[in-house]
């Protein structure tokens, strides 16, 4: 079969070149519609994302006048506990002796008696020394030993000790050194 073509050759190149200008104008077209489309998009994203900072940035002041108000509660309430602190302290020191003379007499036998008590306060730590005398050497080791596992006292020291005898009995004499810390 033979195939004759009948339109000039010219005519179909025009028509190429229409078609070719046609799709050129089409993609233009489409590029520019995805360029417009996606400016659009981001326009109005950035229009809401600054909407969205005004409404912040008016929270944040908002806000910075709460902290401000909640930094000078704070520091009130640090004068407070600063004034609260320096009463404990003052109370703690006050009554130091009284306690310390109620630990003291609790658990002492009765076969013991003190020649001399001195006492040195410094800070919240008495410092003491016993010029203890005893009748009983078992109540005074009960006694000595009732301090060093008392928390209350710590760094218990006993000196010599010293035996008087007489007609009465055996009289147990020593020094004893420690310190005590109300608690």
């Amino acid at each position: 079969m033979i195939k004759i073509n009948l339109i000039p050759p010219e005519y179909i190149d025009k028509i190429n070149r229409k078609i070719l200008v046609a799709r050129v104008i089409l993609i233009a077209i489409a590029v520019i519609a995805c360029i417009a489309f996606v400016s659009g998009y981001h326009a109005t994203k950035a229009g809401k994302l600054d909407i969205l900072l005004v409404q912040r940035e008016k929270e944040l002041k908002n806000l910075q006048k709460d902290l401000q108000k909640v930094n000078d509660i704070e520091a009130q309430i640090s004068e407070v506990q600063k004034y609260l602190d320096a009463i404990n302290q003052i109370t703690k020191t006050r009554f130091i002796y009284t306690h310390f003379m109620q630990d003291l007499l609790v658990d002492l036998p009765e076969t013991i008696w003190f020649s001399g008590i001195v006492t040195d306060l410094k800070a919240n730590v008495l410092s003491l020394n016993f010029a203890l005398e005893s009748r009983s050497a078992y109540d005074l080791a009960y006694w000595v030993n009732f301090l060093e596992s008392d928390e209350k006292y710590s760094k218990v020291e006993m000196g010599s000790l010293a035996i008087k005898k007489s007609e009465e009995g055996d009289t147990f004499s020593t020094p004893l050194k420690a310190e005590y810390a109300y608690k």
